[in-house]
């Protein structure tokens, strides 16, 4: 494994620590009602209504959008050190040009067009 792929899954609990603190946060709804935390309910701190806004319904739906875009944000880092880890990184030949100095090769079963084997590089056609 390179190192990138050992310190994805770092990273992608250290994003998703962070969108789990971001949904413990307050919030302020369009600059007039104070909501609290979208984890823990999105209560509105005054129950008066403010203009068109009403607080108990606006704060939990702002709340539930809250938790919907912190939920992606960790699902996305999820899927990205996931992929990090399952890609096969280039091997050292590969990279320098020693094409024929492949070390490892796999059968070609998925292709018509070449039979035998074929090598694991991502820069070889074969």
């Amino acid at each position: 494994m390179t190192k990138v792929q050992k310190l994805s899954p770092f990273g992608a609990l250290a994003i998703m620590f962070l969108a789990v603190a971001w949904s413990f946060l307050p919030f302020d709804f369009a600059e007039g009602v104070r909501c609290g935390p979208p984890l823990l309910g999105g209560k509105p701190e005054s129950e008066q209504p403010v203009g068109l806004i009403l607080p108990e319904q606006d704060c939990l739906a702002k709340a539930k959008s809250r938790l919907l875009v912190s939920s992606m944000i960790s699902l996305a880092a999820i899927g990205t050190a996931t992929a990090v880890v399952a890609l096969k990184p280039i091997t050292g030949q590969c990279s320098r040009g020693d094409h024929e100095d492949c070390p490892a090769w796999w059968a070609n079963l998925l292709s018509e067009n070449d039979s035998g084997f074929g090598c694991q590089c991502e820069c070889h056609s074969n």
